[in-house]
């Protein structure tokens, strides 16, 4: 009945209540990976303006006014894109898809065979938790390479052998924002190894492109495309959340702190005490947002290893509190205010995740009958969030970059960082907007409770 249910909910979403279409190119975020390895290849460098030449040649790109899209991966992915990039975009980001696809399976495969005894039925509802995983499926509508990052942050935390714990780790490192997991397996002499000298062969091959010095001049980047948009309506950071509700740069910033130290200190004592390896490295992934100064909607994929672990190993109220938080965290509460046409597919897609978490508890035994009155108690909870959620969204609507950026023309001297903080500033993104804040506030809150219902149900 509920394998009925969720894939009826998937389809009605998928094929009847597609959100109208935006217009723009293939895979927006692969854009400026491919548009990096374009201007490399071109001999420009990657991290400035010259990138916008090979950006404007995708298809799909509104090449009459501005509408750079910065490159802010870091450099040893530089290899990876170059070599992307000596294909038509059409045909690389086709191909970039297909592997993103392979990575979200592999992702499902890895939570299921560390939560539970794999089998065809564990495998397949969690598959369709990962469908009804908002941030998981934006990554796959973007191109995101925070997919393959979080992959590989899971395999660390399994016993892998020396030589794939140093690939993994490499790999991982592609996109640390969702790569704070990453911190649970240290201790473990082989992942200890494995993640050191991944970050080793990750520095040599920067260092190959662009120079010794490079992780200074990165970070100096990183902080300077941080400033453009740290209070932007696209960060779900609890500075940008803060900032939207109308409290001040100081103060936000006040409240950013506190959040890393506690979630910092929360991570010391998962890493310490949580028996399980990858209960503690789906507890500490979840903590991510609270912790980087850099997080956006799709990186919220680093809650989906402990949305996996609740489905399958909690109990009781905990089952039900986490079913709650899962669903916090898979819904693109931003994009209710984004994309009005897409409330029904959202809310669709969160029943198909619901019936699947359900679903799960069986898997493992840990399913009881009793439980459905506390997962309907749940879901219902949610639902009359989400039914306010989209009542305040339609009432405060929020921008789309590029859509609303209109007639745009950055000063040729600008930097690329002024230039997308000028593009967020236009597009109407750094508007101080306590419903925004509210939105973005959800699904951190989600977290928040993963992370402490994993806790509640760490032991082996």
């Amino acid at each position: 009945m509920l394998a009925a249910v969720a894939v009826a909910c998937i389809a009605l979403a998928l094929f009847c209540f597609r959100p109208a279409a935006t217009p723009g190119p293939f895979l927006r975020d692969f854009e400026a990976y491919w548009s990096a390895g374009s201007a490399w290849n071109a001999g420009e460098n990657p991290y400035e303006r010259a990138i916008w030449n090979a950006e404007r040649t995708v298809p799909g790109v509104d090449a009459t006014r501005d509408e750079t899209l910065p490159f802010i991966a870091p450099p040893p992915t530089i290899a990876l894109w170059s070599i992307v990039a000596r294909l038509p975009y059409p045909i690389a980001a086709v191909l970039w898809s297909a592997l993103l696809v392979i990575a979200a399976l592999a992702l499902v495969a890895v939570v299921v065979r560390a939560s539970a005894t794999p089998s065809a039925p564990a495998f397949f509802y969690a598959s369709v938790l990962a469908v009804g995983f908002g941030p998981l499926t934006s990554d796959l509508a973007l191109g995101q390479v925070a997919m393959l990052a979080f992959l590989a942050a899971a395999l660390v935390s399994l016993p892998l052998p020396l030589f794939p714990a140093i690939a993994a780790s490499f790999v991982a490192l592609a996109q640390p924002n969702v790569a704070f997991g990453l911190v649970a397996p240290l201790g473990r002499n082989r992942a200890t190894g494995g993640i050191a000298l991944g970050a080793l062969a990750a520095y040599a091959l920067g260092a190959a492109f662009f120079g010794l010095r490079w992780p200074l001049e990165y970070a100096t980047r990183l902080a300077e495309h941080a400033r453009a948009e740290r209070f932007g309506a696209i960060q779900f950071t609890p500075a940008a959340i803060a900032y939207g509700a109308g409290v001040s740069p100081a103060a936000a910033a006040a409240i950013a702190v506190a959040c890393a130290l506690g979630a910092l200190l929360a991570a010391v004592v998962l890493w310490r005490r949580a028996g399980n390896p990858f209960a503690r490295f789906a507890a500490i992934s979840a903590l991510a947002p609270f912790v980087t100064t850099f997080f956006h909607e799709h990186d919220l994929v680093a809650a989906y290893a402990a949305a996996g672990w609740c489905a399958f190993r909690t109990r009781g109220t905990t089952r039900s509190l986490a079913l709650a938080a899962t669903l916090l965290a898979a819904i693109d509460w931003l994009g209710l205010a984004q994309r009005p046409t897409g409330v029904a597919q959202s809310g669709l897609l969160a029943v198909a995740a619901a019936c699947a978490f359900v679903a799960l508890g069986g898997a493992t035994g840990t399913f009881r009958r009793r439980e459905l009155l506390g997962a309907l108690a749940a879901t219902t909870v949610v639902a009359f969030v989400f039914v306010i959620a989209a009542r305040l969204a339609a009432n405060h609507p929020a921008p789309v970059w590029p859509d609303a950026l209109g007639e745009f023309h950055a000063p040729s001297t600008a930097s690329i960082a002024a230039v997308w903080g000028a593009e967020q500033q236009r597009t109407g993104l750094l508007a101080v907007e306590p419903v925004w804040a509210f939105l973005r506030a959800l699904p951190l809150l989600g977290c928040a409770l993963l992370s402490s219902c994993v806790w509640k149900s760490r032991r082996p």
